[in-house]
């Protein structure tokens, strides 16, 4: 009698937040396969398998220290497929797979729209499968494929509580100046219902509301479901969460000038969704107000009956990597 075929192994290679979020989105793909996750920071969610945590890189030398920890791991874990949405680490941790057979599926953030993400440029030669969330990356990616976005709008599930919530991610930089604005309405009683906030790193922490600077990722959800309007940045990770939940998200883009990302990528996903009427956009402090008015009394977001391309995209990759190795999933 044959001895049963051994599960696929799928190593998740992410930096946390925005990029571990998408990915999680994923994780129904992944059938009975083993699955490790090697990400950059401390987590703040529980991960349906094994976490190694290496060393946070920031497009400097601890990049070359990335490959030393991932051949550590590789040559004790032997992983089969390497999946990533980004951001960095799997840059280096691809071309370390590819010393001990792993095959690499590679999507690009949901964040780059227009023009692909450094990583994403970067993974195009190097991604055994890539695929891109937005159809306008085409020209960027010839070896890829467009099966639609990870975050597909949903119907909401519950009745909202009436309450405003304001989310700004993980990000290792500050969004003072959203949390100035948000105080200032508060302290004018210009909100039309109760307010609670997630602050991240801030020097204007908030005097008359509740507010948190980090919640975990479960906590996170249900305020954001529970919240009739949720204002945030408009990071891939929880702009995506907001429409899985039947969210249309006020969005204020962080941006480079005030040193609130290293770039303006932010913007560009957040035009991208205010264009397809699933956000509306912020970039000035005299629109907040009038911004909270308009989702406070406006429609539901529009949902439709589309299916999970990408996920099914997915999953039939996986499924063809454990049939060529003679693995199940």
């Amino acid at each position: 009698m044959s001895a049963p075929a051994r599960r696929l192994r799928i190593c998740v290679v992410s930096s946390v937040g925005g990029h571990l979020r998408e990915v999680l989105d994923l994780v129904q793909t992944f059938g009975t396969a083993e699955v490790r996750f090697l990400v950059n920071d401390a987590v703040q969610v529980s991960l349906p398998g094994p976490v190694e945590q290496i060393a946070h890189a920031e497009r400097d030398a601890r990049v070359l220290w990335n490959a030393v920890e991932a051949a550590e791991s590789f040559s004790r874990h032997r992983p089969d497929v390497l999946l990533s949405t980004g951001a960095g680490p799997i840059v280096p941790l691809s071309i370390v797979g590819k010393l001990y057979r792993a095959q690499t599926i590679y999507i690009e953030t949901f964040g780059s729209v227009d023009k692909p993400s450094l990583t994403g440029t970067l993974m195009e030669p190097l991604a055994d499968r890539l695929y891109y969330q937005w159809p306008q990356l085409a020209p960027h990616f010839p070896r890829g494929r467009y099966a639609g976005p990870i975050f597909v709008p949903q119907p909401a599930t519950r009745p909202d509580d009436g309450s405003l919530f304001v989310a700004v991610g993980t990000s290792q930089r500050g969004f003072d100046r959203l949390m100035r604005w948000i105080d200032a309405l508060a302290r004018q009683n210009a909100l039309p219902g109760p307010v609670e906030a997630q602050t991240g790193i801030t020097l204007n922490y908030p005097s008359i509301f509740k507010h948190y600077p980090q919640l975990s990722s479960d906590v996170l959800e249900q305020k954001l479901a529970a919240a009739k309007v949720v204002i945030c940045h408009a990071g891939a990770g929880i702009v995506g969460t907001c429409l899985r939940l039947g969210k249309r998200p006020i969005v204020v883009p962080r941006l480079a000038h005030y040193n609130e990302a290293i770039n303006d990528h932010q913007l560009m996903l957040a035009n991208a969704l205010a264009q397809a009427g699933q956000a509306i956009v912020v970039t000035d402090e005299a629109q907040l107000r009038p911004a909270i008015a308009s989702a406070w009394s406006g429609p539901p977001l529009a949902t439709s009956p589309a299916k999970h391309r990408l996920h099914d995209a997915i999953a039939a990759d996986l499924r063809e990597i454990a049939a060529r190795r003679s693995l199940s999933i």
